[in-house]
């Protein structure tokens, strides 16, 4: 009877100890189940107010788009200055940071007709044009860029396979690098795209750094032929314009060095919001102060008037201040009016746009007709 009750036991603590086991191993595959859930659902939550967040920044960033294209319509239609577009349009100051819906917008416009318009070494039917390959060359040299550069930039767009000299590069070049590539032979899309051009490669030796210095004077116009805006030109871009403008460009520059130098940041200052502001409460003002000539009222602080700088409004006047004095009369020494304006139809946009550690920043291309109505060319994000 005794040895029937011990074995009783024995066999009850076994099957206790296994129920024990079992338990335990019940609780563990719950809690790891319960703690995989609760991961996988904080995880899909942080997912889901990061898309918030990103659609917000998005349409916080179509939204400032949308008001830079308000500012340059109301310009074109307001016709200030003889029409003339230069920095001393609204369009060029730039709009400071402002809180919206916990996030914040910064941003600018920036004329793309003030820079070298790279696809102009080509024609609409992919020939050459040598005027404005000479014009790529003095650019180079006004930035101390070595000029033989040119010709890669020429080769990349030009229709053709032939190599420009010892120094341009076709087919024959990029598909021995690492990885391969081929040239465009077309209108470059971007700026960027200068990276892939022989010269001003990663890779190359310098390279990166010519990209650099040349970036804040091109640009990549959709259409061949455009002009340059001698309000918004750096002294650089209207030294390449003819030979003898090197030694006369910095003195009728229009623009400062800090308009360009930050690109394609924003210019330096701001204050776009309280210019137009200012505005409407000078169209809806006392008309007492209306009708006053600052320079005739010497009451009146005429300081801002000369802080604000010279505008050309027409461009007679600059290609006057331009005449080469040692051959006055020779077009093929001087600029004409075909290759010059004071007026603008492409302009970028950029807008930055923030919350918390998020950052979106926009670049959209527009092109401006002569009613004012606006046309997106191109738009990118996080990049030109």
């Amino acid at each position: 009877m005794q040895t029937h009750s011990r074995s009783c036991r024995k066999q009850l603590t076994r099957e206790c100890g296994a129920a024990l086991v079992t338990t335990l191993l019940m609780v563990a595959l719950i809690t790891v189940t319960v703690t995989s859930m609760a991961t996988k659902q904080q995880r899909t939550i942080q997912l889901a107010q990061n898309r918030q967040a990103q659609l917000q920044l998005r349409n916080l960033a179509a939204a400032g788009e949308k008001f830079s294209m308000a500012v340059l319509r109301r310009d074109k239609q307001e016709q200030e200055r003889g029409g003339s577009d230069s920095t001393e349009d609204y369009w060029a100051q730039s709009l400071p940071p402002v809180p919206i819906d916990g996030a914040t917008v910064e941003g600018c416009v920036i004329d793309l007709q003030g820079k070298f318009n790279l696809n102009n070494l080509v024609d609409e039917e992919g020939n050459v044009d040598e005027l404005e390959f000479q014009i790529l060359q003095r650019l180079l040299t006004a930035l101390t860029i070595d000029s033989i550069k040119a010709a890669a930039i020429r080769d990349w767009i030009d229709s053709n396979i032939d190599v420009t000299g010892a120094d341009g590069a076709e087919d024959d070049f990029y598909t021995s690098q690492t990885p391969a590539y081929r040239a465009a032979n077309g209108p470059m899309v971007s700026p960027t795209e200068l990276l892939l051009v022989k010269g001003f490669r990663v890779i190359d030796e310098g390279g990166l750094d010519d990209y650099d210095v040349l970036l804040p004077h091109i640009a990549t116009l959709p259409t061949s032929g455009s002009v340059i805006n001698v309000n918004t030109a750096s002294s650089a871009v209207l030294a390449s314009l003819a030979p003898h403008m090197s030694s006369i460009a910095d003195e009728i520059k229009v623009v400062d060095d800090g308009y360009w130098q930050e690109y394609p940041g924003c210019p330096e200052g701001g204050g776009l919001l309280d210019s137009l502001l200012n505005a409407e409460d000078e169209e809806g003002g006392d008309s007492s102060d209306q009708g006053v000539d600052p320079a005739a009222d010497p009451n009146v602080d005429n300081e801002q008037e000369e802080e604000g700088g010279f505008t050309y409004e027409s461009i007679e006047s600059f290609l006057q201040d331009t005449i080469n004095p040692e051959d006055p009369d020779n077009p093929e020494v001087n600029i004409d009016d075909t290759q010059v304006n004071i007026k603008s139809d492409y302009y970028l946009t950029r807008v930055t746009v923030t919350r918390d550690d998020i950052t979106l920043t926009q670049y959209t291309t527009f092109e401006r007709d002569n009613n004012g109505s606006m046309k997106v060319i191109r738009r990118s994000r996080g990049g030109l």
